[in-house]
């Protein structure tokens, strides 16, 4: 068993925990950064089997005035290619190009549902709306990797003018926080073309968020190489400063009076601060508090209380295909990003009461009723398909 010293030690090598260490050993801390699995990155990571190349999360990145002003404030350099997105429902397909692409896409609803033209030409007006919203947030590189005392120019030229846009705009997002399938009913009457606007999304995600995709299709990038290129250069950056990795390895139990993580190993690390970048029920399951104030282990209690009772929403499960077909057959259909609907019937029922059936009686359900559900959910759900050799045509 040993025993090392560290200023920080972050719990978790997704791509926050990543950050918060690269930006602690650029600033002269001494930082462990603990991931249990053998790779860094998370959702933000890429592997290959058998010569061909896949993204293990997230299938392309977007800007939003943060992740290029972020690379630039810790001196990495990152190649990057656009990631143009299609949509498609049925045999009609859109490949998304600029703003006028919106209206080709009330188009295509139109023509998927032409007695709800109406409904879609107020949807699209409403996206538009939102899209202006998204301009205004994201009108600026993120303040946070600049210099306002060196930086007069943008703090004067660009910052101050922006601010009473932002906080204007903020108040409209605000009274766009409910969820999307609740925002939709009286504006699109039909339901099955509500959920196919609505499925792209997990459920209850806020409508803002869900109605600003628009903006964040023209927004998506990738990093020549895949998605796994960011999470490598923060790794060679928090190395590169002195900071150290360990992969594999499970943290057991924090104590938080004697400020020390323990992994399986029995290996005790001490520590100043603990940023915890990873599951935060195994936090609260593995964390001991004898010893903290009355207050501190109220608040932690009630804490733990509230995190362990929740559950998360949907979940993602991702299929990945090696296909040995030209670049071109796929080409033809869309591009390497692409949400499609096979169907336009939606799900409507499907993941709602008939799912919430088959959850309730699950102890008395066969395999049977469990695989007729999953048929016709799969025959009507909404897909996200990356192909990486279309956006990066030397990963093939």
């Amino acid at each position: 068993m040993s025993t090392k010293k560290y200023d920080t030690i972050v719990v978790g090598g997704g791509i926050a925990g990543l950050t918060s260490a690269a930006y602690l050993a650029k600033a002269g801390n001494k930082v462990l950064l603990i991931e249990k699995n053998a790779e860094c990155g998370g959702l933000v990571n890429s592997f290959k089997r058998n010569g061909f190349q896949f993204d293990a999360g997230v299938r392309a990145l977007e800007d939003a005035g943060i992740i290029f002003p972020m690379l630039a404030d810790l001196g990495i350099e990152l190649e990057v290619v656009k990631s143009p997105v299609s949509v498609g429902v049925g045999k009609d397909i859109l490949n998304i190009r600029d703003i006028d692409s919106l209206y080709e896409y009330g188009d295509l609803l139109i023509k998927q549902f032409p007695e709800s033209k109406e409904d879609v030409h107020q949807f699209i007006r409403i996206v538009r709306k939102i899209m202006k919203h998204m301009d205004v947030l994201y009108g600026i590189e993120n303040p946070v990797f600049k210099d306002l005392f060196k930086d007069r120019g943008f703090l004067f030229k660009k910052l101050l003018p922006w601010l009473p846009k932002f906080l204007f705009t903020v108040g409209k997002i605000n009274r766009m926080n409910m969820p999307i399938e609740d925002y939709l009913k009286p504006i699109i009457k039909d339901r099955a073309l509500r959920d196919v606007v609505a499925q792209h999304f997990f459920k209850n995600t806020p409508t803002f968020f869900a109605l600003s995709y628009f903006t964040l299709y023209l927004d998506y990038f990738y990093p020549k190489g895949g998605v796994g290129k960011l999470a490598d250069a923060l790794i060679e950056k928090i190395v590169e400063w002195g900071g150290e990795i360990l992969t594999e390895t499970t943290i057991v139990k924090v104590d938080a009076l004697q400020k020390t993580v323990k992994d399986g190993s029995q290996n005790i690390f001490k520590f100043d601060h603990l940023i915890w970048a990873a599951d935060l029920k195994a936090f609260y399951t593995c964390t001991e508090i004898s010893g903290l104030d009355e207050k501190v282990k109220t608040h932690f209690q009630k804490t733990k209380h509230s995190m362990m009772q929740s559950r998360g929403g949907d979940s993602v499960f991702s299929i990945f295909l090696q296909v040995d077909e030209p670049l071109e057959r796929f080409a033809k259909i869309a591009t390497g990003h692409f949400f499609y609907t096979p169907s336009k019937a939606g799900l409507g029922e499907t993941n709602r009461s008939e799912l919430a059936a088959l959850l309730k009686n699950w102890d008395h359900l066969d395999k049977a009723d469990v695989l007729r559900w999953m048929e016709k959910f799969t025959a009507l759900n909404t897909y996200e398909i990356s192909i990486p050799g279309l956006k990066d045509p030397d990963l093939v």
